[in-house]
């Protein structure tokens, strides 16, 4: 059977890798930023490469037929690296990247370019606004310094900097928005940062801040443009007529 490597980090990746699973050697390549990473009935691997030559060794010395770019919205090295590896090597690759969540007439966002900037906007607001921010565990340090009281929401236990007015709470999606909903109430939140990961698992909190009438500020994607979408569908049909097995 063909070897087909994902590189993950999304739901979508653990579902790809799923319907892949009865046609394919299917490997998911996970970073390991999650402690309990969700897993199924297929092979994984957990950790870096080394760069682009490592990856290069991995996908010569495991014999991967082709590659899917599954990563994170916000994985932009890990996608250039494939990108420059499968080029090197002839590999096929595929890209599996959820388009971003639109803002909606009902909406209040406040555009943010990077986490930097989100982090200057979010200290430019009122003394008593409550934060809820939620962006992942690697930019959590930008905000450390931050006199604004923030609950910060992780899919693991994060307690790397402990600072006062910071509240921490984990929790891993699909989130509903009635728990949103309570969450932000509970916690008199005034506005949400958070990264436009375009998961339909997380797009909860967008819909509870609308109906809360609480403004966003939302991180944008750094050229998204080059980062094709597709569907899991379209992905295993694709991969099948390439390798012959459509028939």
């Amino acid at each position: 059977m063909h070897k087909i490597l994902i590189i993950g980090g999304t739901s979508e990746s653990n579902k790809l890798a799923d319907a892949l699973s009865d046609s394919f050697i299917t490997i998911l390549s996970l970073q390991g930023n999650t402690e309990k990473p969700r897993l199924g009935n297929y092979l994984s691997r957990i950790g870096g490469f080394g760069g682009v030559e490592g990856l290069k060794d991995y996908l010569s010395n495991e014999s991967i037929d082709a590659v899917v770019d599954a990563s994170h919205p916000y994985s932009k090295q890990i996608s250039n690296n494939v990108l420059a590896a499968t080029k090197d090597l002839n590999i096929k690759l595929y890209q599996l990247h959820r388009p971003a969540w639109k803002k909606t007439p009902s909406d209040s966002w406040f555009e943010a370019s990077s986490f930097i900037e989100a982090s200057f906007m979010t200290n430019s607001l009122p003394r008593n606004s409550r934060i809820f921010l939620t962006i992942g565990k690697k930019n959590l340090e930008i905000f450390e310094k931050s006199h604004k009281w923030m609950m910060v929401r992780t899919i693991d236990k994060y307690q790397k900097f402990i600072s006062k007015g910071k509240k921490y709470i984990v929790g891993r999606g699909p989130f509903r928005v009635a728990s949103e909903l309570i969450n932000m109430r509970n916690n008199k939140i005034t506005h949400l940062v958070t990264r436009n990961s375009g998961s339909a698992e997380t797009y909860a909190k967008i819909y509870a801040c609308r109906v809360l009438n609480i403004p966003i500020i939302m991180i944008g994607r750094e050229n998204d443009v080059a980062r094709k979408s597709s569907s899991i569908e379209t992905i295993k049909t694709n991969l099948l007529v390439h390798f012959g097995l459509n028939k």
